[in-house]
């Protein structure tokens, strides 16, 4: 496969391992970065096809400008002579050249731009929504992939610890019963692990979908899940969101479409006219002249669609304050999410994961040395695991949450 230069993982030759599968046979496993998945964004199939809406409502804009093209108005018969016998064909050409789209040529063309305006920004939006799609999916591979690792690790101690057990039941230190429980205890680790396995694997099998020929590869995910995210400031977040949220942006495209869709309507008022140039070769008579024709507004000075247009232009009005009022609150709302998500995974990579490892270690070596039970250890060993499985959870959610914010906010997810 290509480099990630090329917008592709980057694939190594490597021996298979817990996380990724199981087998005799040496695996490819490409490795992903976050830049490897933005390079991919723009293969999404949304993506590609907002491309050509954009490239429609340009051309919109091309069409709004152009110059009407004249008409010919051709006639030919045949004509008798009052007197006499005689007769001829005659005929007659009429040249018109509108001039109605001279006064109306400016604001249809402000218009489209705006409605150009529109496309790209709701580009934006849909960039910004398969961004935060593909963070979740990176970061829940990433969450994935250490749910494993530490639970392959775990079972290696669990499995010595087995073993450990079961010498100390063949020189009766202790009672069999404790290697049944211990086994017991090893299975329950074992099938947590299959189940964290298969997740990984499902996980996999989504991001392949974004590479090409990767069916045949072990994705890998180059990211430090450990590594808390910053919370964006909450005056901050506001202000980025207010100067540059792609929704906000396209709200504001289109009132300024809306208005210029106004400025179309009043100008329609306007009467048409039209510049018109004739000849005429008849049996007794031939003629060259001109003539202006002017369209009268008598019974109709296009109010309706004005009073629609400007209705209009209102509600957009509306539409845009009341975006931007509810990607405030959202952010309000993220930015605690991403505050409270970041402080609970630093509190457990400080203070709760530590003591948990350590009272589990020195349970173990107290049940070494025969001074605590068997029910001891496990239970201290289960309140390790699971606050593993709630660190590495909390680790995932400051990412998701802080994620969700920065989209929130436009800022570029692509760095």
């Amino acid at each position: 496969m290509p480099s990630p230069g090329s917008g592709q993982p980057n694939p190594e030759r490597s021996p298979p391992t817990g996380a990724l599968g199981s087998g005799s046979r040496a695996a490819t496993v490409a490795k992903v970065s976050w830049p490897d998945i933005i390079r991919a964004v723009d293969q999404h199939p949304r993506i590609a096809a907002q491309a050509f809406q954009i490239d429609a409502a340009r051309g919109a804009v091309g069409a709004a400008g152009a110059v009407p093209n004249p008409s010919v108005d051709a006639t030919v018969g045949r004509g008798d002579a009052r007197a006499g016998d005689e007769s001829r064909t005659e005929w007659g050409l009429e040249l018109s050249l509108p001039l109605g789209w001279l006064a109306q040529r400016r604001p249809k063309i402000e218009a489209a731009e705006a409605e150009a305006s529109v496309t790209v920004a709701e580009s934006g939006v849909l960039r910004r929504d398969v961004i935060l799609e593909l963070r979740t999916l990176f970061w829940t591979l990433a969450y994935d992939q250490a749910r494993v690792a530490a639970l392959e690790d775990l079972g290696g101690q669990t499995a010595d610890l087995v073993r450990s057990i079961k010498r100390r039941v063949e020189t009766g230190e202790v009672r069999p019963s404790e290697a049944t429980r211990i086994e017991i205890e090893l299975e329950r680790v074992t099938s947590d692990l299959e189940a964290a396995r298969s997740s990984l694997h499902a996980r996999q099998a989504q991001l392949k979908l974004w590479f090409a020929g990767a069916n045949n590869q072990e994705l890998v995910i180059e990211a430090d899940i450990a590594s808390v995210p910053s919370t964006l400031d909450l005056d901050t977040a506001l202000a980025e969101a207010r100067s540059r949220h792609p929704s906000i942006e396209a709200a504001r495209a289109r009132v300024r479409a809306l208005t210029a869709a106004v400025d179309v309507e009043k100008m329609a008022r306007l009467p048409s006219v039209a510049i018109k140039g004739f000849t005429i070769d008849e049996l007794d008579r031939r003629a060259v002249g001109g003539g202006l024709a002017v369209d009268v507004p008598l019974w109709n000075w296009n109010a309706g669609r004005i009073a629609q247009a400007k209705a209009q232009l209102e509600a957009g009005r509306k539409r845009l304050e009341y975006e931007a009022r509810e990607i405030e609150s959202s952010i309000i709302e993220a930015q605690g999410a991403c505050l409270a998500a970041s402080h609970t995974a630093v509190r457990y990579m400080d203070r709760i994961l530590p003591r948990s490892e350590a009272a589990a270690s020195t349970m173990e070596r107290t049940y070494q040395l025969g001074e605590a039970s068997l029910l001891e250890v496990i239970d201290a060993r289960r309140v390790l695991v699971e606050t593993r499985r709630q660190y590495l959870a909390a680790l995932l959610q400051s990412q998701l949450d802080c994620s969700r914010l920065n989209a929130l906010a436009g800022k570029d997810e692509s760095l």
